[in-house]
């Protein structure tokens, strides 16, 4: 159902920052990969923003900075160079040392960088404004669907409901989340769970100019404000796609969060007025993977891997728009499925 399941689920902090820092990416692909893959993504949250103007999407989307913590994959060290490596690219970061991170927002680590360019978002009233923007653009939307059949071939696919309906099209792109269809590779692919909770409105809590939050740890701790002054926070992710198994976990993973949260923020009010949990997919470098599936002649997938989904959402739309109406976009290949 559109703006169910994991929409519903997110927390919608609006990151460029990957999961994977910039100078381990560049180990990983090479630093001219890592470096195109980091300006793509902060370029996709001002492209939103502007479609957000655009449409007029009422959607509390809100243009905010982003704190980095200090955590246990990257120290006060490594985050001075992951600093100065985004710098080079012409990514806006600066670094904190201890004094100015307690001073700007009362909060006890070694060192931060702090970023413009961020957002946070209502995922659900996103979700749904773009869909109202493009059915009145003559998208048609049929929901629940689901494909139990999907033939191939040089001219077209051919596709069977599983209530029978048969259907033709030119493309098909494959937009599934972390179910991944039949002919999708799956190499690399894994399904994570993370939990989340909201506290009661305490707007006169708030940190600095509300920041977005996360650190460089794993599995690692992120916050948020909302526009009625709650505090969302998320985390404790791990390997768990079993809903009944995930959601028995709740109680516990909120209690975590919750000790988290009051060590870094004392000063807040941790009590979970709401909490929940999602499932999503991961990849092993965090990338995603957009583009024509191998093998599968006019199929396309999009697999927006991570904590980046929303950025990689938009990424995603204007790469599929490029292939599928022939426009050359630089950097398809980034994102491309092997071969």
């Amino acid at each position: 159902q559109p703006g169910h399941g994991s929409t519903a689920a997110s927390t919608a902090l609006l990151q460029f920052e990957l999961d994977t820092p910039l100078i381990r990416l560049a180990d990983d692909v090479g630093f001219e990969r890592a470096s195109r893959v980091w300006r793509r993504s902060f370029q996709a949250i001002e492209d939103l923003a502007n479609l957000v103007r655009h449409l007029r999407l009422d959607c509390d989307f809100r243009g905010r900075r982003a704190l980095y913590l200090a955590g246990s994959v990257l120290g006060a060290a490594e985050l001075a160079e992951e600093g100065r490596q985004r710098r080079a690219i012409g990514l806006p970061s600066t670094f904190l040392g201890a004094t100015e991170l307690r001073d700007l927002a009362g909060f006890e680590r070694e060192a931060a960088l702090l970023s413009s360019g961020a957002a946070d978002v209502d995922p659900v009233r996103l979700t749904h404004g773009l869909l109202r923007c493009a059915m009145a653009r003559g998208m048609r939307l049929f929901s629940p669907v689901q494909l139990a059949e999907v033939a191939p071939s040089s001219r077209k696919v051919a596709m069977a409901t599983a209530d029978g309906v048969e259907l033709e099209a030119v493309a098909v792109v494959f937009a599934t989340g972390y179910e991944l269809a039949d002919g999708v590779p799956s190499q690399g692919h894994r399904r994570t769970s993370t939990w989340a909770f909201a506290t009661r409105p305490q707007p006169s809590a708030l940190w600095s100019k509300g920041e977005l939050i996360w650190e460089a740890s794993k599995p690692y701790l992120y916050i948020r404000s909302t526009t009625d002054g709650r505090v969302v926070v998320g985390g404790e992710d791990e390997d768990c796609d079993d809903e009944a198994a995930r959601d028995a976990l709740l109680p516990r993973k909120t209690a975590a969060l919750q000790k988290k949260t009051n060590q870094l923020m004392p000063w807040l009010d941790v009590s979970a007025e709401y909490a929940w949990a999602g499932t999503f997919g991961e990849s092993e470098n965090g990338l995603p993977s957009i583009g024509r599936i191998p093998g599968m002649a006019n199929c396309y997938a999009v697999l927006g891997y991570g904590g980046n989904g929303l950025t990689f959402g938009v990424i995603a739309a204007q790469i599929m728009a490029g292939l599928l109406c022939q426009r050359n976009d630089p950097d398809a290949s980034l994102f491309a499925f092997a071969s």
